[in-house]
């Protein structure tokens, strides 16, 4: 429920605002800021609960009568038939990310041990080697590209390895995961599903052929062990082919927004940067910081499956809440001077990889990733800098950049 007093139409407004204004630098912050006053807990006229509260966005992530259905399609999409809204991820709808338990463990099992800390520490050296191997590309370069050279190349190479997708195929299906998760984002519009229809046909034909390859010939790969697996582990056509594709989209697109976000974030506080190039060792900290800061991630939704509540707001069955992680994570109550990039902050954890039963699995190999690569990208090029402004691509619940031109500068 709103608390008493509060002018809901106006919050709504602002809702409104933050949901549909493509950002750009400055971010959702601002907007974040004025709900967190107005309706920290707020049930719009459509009986959509908002929740924009550090503490409440982690109640409700832990709450396991909040589970997931499909929460895009409570935001009511205008102008998008309800049939075309339920083709697109059709095959994302059938793994883990959308499931609940049983469903929901049984395809987390298959995987998970992949994405342990153990399994992904045995991973730090060849994602170091990987990592100088395009920090070598920049050495004599006047300006560079950090998304399209670094930030995308980076985990889609580790993700690619992971899977077993042959390099050749990696560029050409990464572009069709930014349209295949277009209507996540609440302002999706007629063009932006149908061309996720399209994606995922894509994505899902190409998946299809290499999972039979792969059952063929079997190698020591992920999607091989999807692939052959059997008893209770075994995964029908399209919860295989969905979750090939979830493990390969969850595999970069999260952490090419933290390393977009994180270097200008670090650009633009030039005391954290250099605090950090001249304190390597604080590379883990920094990157729970960047990303608390500018989250790549910064929805998520919930559909109450029973009666429930949250604090001492009531939660009928079916209802839909929509988690504002990103205004989570510059709340006041939580985060001292939120607004402001602390690398030696050590306060709560970022909500940004979610929480509960649906945290993030790749979470810890983004972190890896991110904590190898700032260090060693600002040590090879201490007169980093930018180079022109930066491009960043629209939408709120996937917030990240397009273009992030640097001068590397000499090493």
């Amino acid at each position: 429920m709103t608390a008493p007093g509060t002018d809901t139409a106006a919050a709504e407004q602002v809702l409104l605002e933050v949901l549909l204004t493509d950002h750009g630098a400055s971010g959702p912050y601002a907007g974040y800021r004025r709900l967190r006053e107005q309706a920290p807990r707020l049930t719009t006229a459509a009986g959509l609960l908002v929740l924009s509260g550090y503490r409440d966005c982690e109640a409700a992530l832990r709450n396991r009568d909040l589970g997931k259905v499909d929460e895009s399609l409570g935001f009511q999409l205008a102008g998008v038939p309800e049939d075309l809204q339920r083709r697109a991820l059709r095959r994302f709808r059938r793994t883990m990310l959308f499931r609940n338990p049983p469903d929901h463990t049984r395809l987390r099992r298959l995987v998970a041990s992949v994405f342990t800390p153990r399994h992904v520490e045995a991973l730090r050296p060849a994602i170091v080697t990987r990592i100088d191997e395009l920090l070598d590309g920049f050495a004599g370069c006047e300006v560079v590209d950090v998304m399209t050279d670094l930030a995308l190349p980076l985990p889609v190479g580790v993700i690619g390895d992971l899977l077993g997708i042959p390099d050749v195929d990696r560029s050409t299906a990464a572009p069709w995961v930014r349209d295949l998760v277009a209507p996540l984002e609440p302002s999706a519009d007629l063009a932006a599903v149908q061309g996720a229809v399209d994606a995922e046909d894509r994505l899902a034909e190409y998946f299809t052929q290499l999972l039979a390859e792969k059952r063929r010939t079997p190698a020591d790969d992920l999607l091989s062990r999807l692939a052959t697996a059997r008893g209770d582990d075994q995964l029908d056509n399209d919860e295989c082919v969905g979750t090939a594709i979830l493990l390969f989209a969850a595999g970069f697109e999260t952490t090419t927004n933290l390393v977009g976000n994180g270097l200008a974030a670090l650009v633009g506080a030039p005391g954290q940067l250099d605090l950090l190039r001249n304190r390597p060792e604080l590379a883990a900290p920094a990157v729970e910081e960047l990303l608390r800061f500018d989250a790549p991630v910064q929805t998520d939704g919930r559909t109450a499956l029973a009666d429930t509540s949250v604090g001492d707001v009531e939660i009928a069955a079916g209802q839909v809440v929509l988690l504002l992680l990103g205004a989570g994570n510059r709340d006041p109550r939580v985060f001292t001077d939120p607004d402001i990039l602390d690398l030696t902050r050590r306060q709560a954890a970022p909500l940004s990889f979610g929480g509960g039963l649906h945290f993030c699995l790749g979470a810890p190999l983004a972190r890896l990733e991110a904590a190898e690569l700032f260090p060693r990208l600002l040590t090879r090029f201490p007169h980093l800098s930018a180079a022109g402004p930066a491009t960043w691509r629209a939408g709120l619940s996937f917030r990240g950049l397009a273009h992030l031109p640097v001068h590397p500068g000499p090493t």
